[in-house]
């Protein structure tokens, strides 16, 4: 097949196979890089788990899921968003990747537009170009602050747009859109029928004073609007590979005859599991949150008491993509010599798009500890000495 220059090799994983490489070697790393939630899956889950394989869920399940886990998911959407969903509104999927990409697959057709609010999560372009090669992308970008720039969206909509490609909580910025920038795609939407992906997986980690809105709560784009989530960052399970699509009946229908070509089905047993989730309270869920709330307002403090960075205090999720234009290095340049001379492995704002090469994203979901460590040795970090690879 074609590769378009968008499928690229992911600079996430770049670097964090570098700083694995360099740990191997007995260099002292502190991964800030890659983000996962740093807590266990909670014990039910896996428990509820075994018990499937133990009671024989081992063999195929319907493609489009398996009927307990998508009803629970349509009541659970319908009770948290005012909705009427089905369970044949609802794609069980091997990760949430695997629901945005069929999506984009089942709404794509070639020459289509796409936008995509820039900084982007870093698989979407990759996700776009392989799912409709000839699709065109716009890239939207957030204001400084990291709020949506709508003068430039609405600006960039034309009568060949397809689809918005967003999300919120937002990766890599940690903003979160407002019940009135939500209401403004919307409508944007509404008036020039195009479709909306909308991908809310970091929704259960909202610091304090922060409302997440969801797309799902009105009803006027429900034919055009695909959500895709799963328990992955809410329930430590990254590694499960088990996400969800609710949207469109006509879109779902689409999704499942992918997935019944490509996947078959999503693991049986992990989807009983899952199952449990909704018969359990979320206790581990706010404890949480606060611990990442305590966590960045230590953070955010200390890199902006740096000379050579900046940032904008995140509203959920566990990333902060700070600012390095002080520094006159490309994102790069700066993530290579931070992790040669510091140990700090982080990730470049290049891979996140090409006009945020002078930002760097850091994942906070570690211990409290190890934040103070790595702004201990950024505090003595000196960008001005030569860049050299050190041994």
């Amino acid at each position: 097949m074609h590769f378009e220059k968008e499928v690229g090799e992911s600079l996430t994983y770049k670097f964090a196979q570098t700083a694995n490489e360099m740990k191997a070697h007995g260099r002292e790393i502190i991964s800030l890089g890659l983000g996962e939630p740093d807590f266990k899956t909670p014990q039910y889950i896996v428990d509820a788990t075994v018990r499937a394989m133990n009671d024989g869920f081992t063999h195929y399940s319907a493609t489009q899921g398996w009927p307990e886990l998508r009803n629970l998911i349509a009541v659970n959407a319908n009770k948290e968003y005012g909705s009427d969903y089905t369970p044949a509104e609802v794609i069980v999927t091997p990760g949430i990747k695997s629901a945005v990409y069929f999506a984009l697959c089942a709404i794509l057709e070639p020459g289509d537009e796409i936008i995509m609010i820039s900084p982007y999560y870093v698989s979407y372009p990759a996700m776009v170009k392989l799912a409709e090669p000839s699709a065109v992308i716009k890239y939207v970008n957030l204001n400084k602050d990291f709020t949506l720039n709508v003068e430039a969206l609405q600006e960039a909509v034309t009568d060949k747009t397809k689809c918005i490609l967003l999300n919120s909580p937002h990766n890599p910025t940690g903003t979160v859109l407002s019940k009135e920038e939500v209401e403004f795609v919307v409508k944007l939407a509404v008036k020039n029928g195009f479709y909306i992906v909308s991908d809310e997986v970091y929704e259960k980690l909202v610091y304090t004073g922060q409302t997440h809105t969801s797309f799902g709560k009105y009803s006027e784009i429900k034919d055009r609007l695909v959500i895709c989530n799963g328990f992955s960052k809410s329930h430590a399970m990254t590694g499960w590979r088990l996400g969800y699509g609710i949207g469109a009946k006509a879109i779902i229908a689409r999704m499942n005859k992918l997935q019944q070509h490509i996947n078959t089905n999503t693991c049986t047993f992990i989807q009983k599991g899952a199952c449990s989730i909704f018969e359990n309270e979320p206790v581990h869920i706010k404890p949480y949150v606060e611990e990442l709330e305590e966590r960045i307002n230590y953070f955010n403090a200390g890199i902006n008491n740096l000379d050579y960075a900046s940032g904008v205090m995140p509203k959920a999720g566990f990333f902060y993509f700070i600012d390095i234009s002080k520094t006159g290095l490309d994102s790069n340049t700066f993530c290579s010599d931070l992790l040669w001379k510091t140990g700090i492995a982080s990730t470049p704002g290049l891979a996140f798009g090409s006009d945020w090469d002078d930002h760097v994203r850091f994942s906070f979901a570690v211990p409290m500890k190890t934040l103070e460590r790595a702004i201990g040795l950024m505090q003595g970090y000196d960008y001005k000495c030569e860049n050299v690879k050190q041994e």
